[in-house]
């Protein structure tokens, strides 16, 4: 076999390879914009619950301390996170930001258990039953955008569309799996 007729086989090899890929790509691209579609509608959706939860915190702070002013560092943790997700520009920092407003709802939730009073009193139990609704919606939303994140980086991995995937912009999304809220069953 001579040089040149190797040089036009693995000519042959590499061309039939670029054209498997494309092909690849070309299946699979609608199936990850559709992906990429969904995951992006349930991110949105989560920043909506989000601020619907933010709107209801500055009221459960003061009815936590009207309730007892002892627990007026709890509060001021409350809105101190609130206040970080609401400046928060990048995913990372908004999901930190509501990872700690959670931690804080998960120590009041405590409290109410310690204190079976605090659970009693009309201005925090109304406060109360909206954000344990909205932080429900949060979860839900955040989990539903994590699975739709997993489906697509599942889709954006095996070879030879991977290639192409990361050339057309397709990239993969950042996972931010639910540790826990507050009213869940324990």
């Amino acid at each position: 076999m001579t040089l040149s007729k190797v040089i036009e086989i693995c000519c042959s090899i590499l061309v039939a390879f670029l054209i498997l890929v494309l092909i690849s790509f070309l299946t699979m691209r609608p199936v990850l914009q559709e992906v990429r579609l969904e995951a992006g509608s349930e991110w949105d959706g989560f920043l909506r619950s989000v601020r619907d939860r933010n709107e209801a915190l500055p009221g459960l702070a003061e009815a936590i301390r009207g309730f007892e002013p002892g627990h007026a560092r709890l509060a001021e943790g409350l809105l101190e996170a609130r206040s970080v997700s609401l400046r928060s520009a990048d995913p990372v920092g908004m999901v930190a930001a509501v990872d700690e407003i959670e931690r804080l709802l998960m120590q009041i939730e405590n409290l109410t258990l310690a204190k079976p009073g605090l659970s009693q009193y009309p201005p925090f139990l109304s406060q109360w039953k909206k954000v344990v609704t909205t932080s429900r919606r949060v979860a839900f939303n955040r989990k539903n955008y994590s699975n739709a994140a997993k489906v697509y980086n599942r889709l954006l991995m095996p070879f030879p569309q991977n290639i192409l995937a990361t050339v057309f912009g397709f990239v993969p999304l950042e996972n931010y799996p639910v540790a826990g809220t507050i009213g869940d069953d324990r």
